[in-house]
């Protein structure tokens, strides 16, 4: 898709999405599952500190591809006839019917910023969020935890993955574990193609009034609307060169590649999106004008990840209602 037209979407002021349900779309988020997987070490869709051996009910949020629910529903621990179930704000992404009918899997339209219908109410045992910190709002963010718990049982667990929006150009320049933010300003204003990549990334996440610091806050949000946070860590990212430095189980599954053509994939619309809007700016200041231009960064951006490398990280939370 060499092309960077403009991206118009409508959606709630509180969630926006805005990569296309087209099937390199479909493919770019199965292929993300499995990465994110093999990253988090867990070798299964949940740590080792959740006990899936008694659920009855469990819920995907933001389910897109479905790819965890089907993966959680081939678990050897999971007790049979436990009730799967999906959602999503939009079901353009969800696998045909006869797949989930497969998996016994029921599958919903639900924008988490509103609430659930009644009758799923204290049902579940295990709900599953992953990957929204591009799509919610602080504001969406609040309703989406307190929504999700007003579904889940007493003592019942919610899983978050999520990242923040920013790229760094080594391990050891990442924030310490005691930080409280990233240094936006310092990291968008690198003379560098790091820096412009970050004018996109970041630069999108804050004109969307999305939470630049989620890995940070996350924590203490699902704290404040009454959860007990039992377990949370980082998960490192690598991209391109850096993988078979930081990562070579990755490179050597043959995901090295996608490490960079993902996030390309995303500053593709993200770019687009911000030069539609007349915010797509460089590391020194100058207003990016036209779809070449953007182009022109893209390749800048590519190279980098090629010959130099990138990191990105996550942090999962496994949170208990209390």
């Amino acid at each position: 898709m060499s092309d960077a037209s403009a991206v118009q979407v409508e959606l709630n002021p509180q969630t926006h999405y805005v990569m296309p349900p087209v099937d390199p779309e479909k493919e770019r988020l199965h292929k993300q599952y499995i990465m994110k997987k093999m990253l988090t070490g867990w070798n299964a869709p949940v740590p080792k500190s959740i006990d899936v051996s008694s659920v009855s009910h469990v819920l995907d949020v933001g389910a897109g591809t479905c790819a965890w629910i089907r993966d959680f529903a081939a678990m050897e621990q999971i007790p049979k006839g436990v009730h799967l179930y999906a959602c999503d704000i939009d079901t353009k992404f969800f696998p045909d019917r006869s797949e989930t009918d497969k998996f016994g899997i029921t599958t919903f339209k639900q924008d988490v910023t509103t609430p659930f219908p009644e009758n799923l109410h204290g049902k579940f045992d295990l709900i599953r969020i992953s990957f929204l910190f591009m799509c919610l709002t602080e504001d969406g963010w609040n309703k989406a935890i307190q929504h999700c718990k007003q579904v889940l049982k007493p003592e019942a667990i919610l899983l978050i993955d999520e990242a923040d929006p920013i790229l760094y150009p080594s391990l050891s320049e990442l924030p310490p574990e005691d930080a409280t933010s990233h240094d936006f300003e310092k990291h968008l204003n690198r003379p560098d193609w790091l820096g412009k990549a970050n004018r996109i990334y970041a630069g999108f996440s804050k004109e969307s009034g999305f939470v630049p610091n989620l890995t940070f806050t996350l924590p203490t949000i699902l704290r404040e609307a009454g959860f007990e946070v039992v377990d949370t860590n980082r998960i490192i990212s690598p991209i391109g060169k850096l993988c078979p430095i930081m990562r070579p189980d990755v490179s050597e599954a043959g995901l090295e590649s996608f490490t960079m053509e993902n996030p390309l994939f995303i500053f593709r619309y993200f770019g687009s999106a911000l030069l539609a809007k007349g915010k797509l700016t460089t590391p020194d200041g100058a207003s990016v004008t036209s779809p070449e231009g953007l182009q022109r960064i893209l390749k800048e951006i590519e190279e980098g990840f090629r010959t130099e490398g990138a990191v990105t990280y996550a942090r999962y939370c496994v949170a208990k209602k209390l």
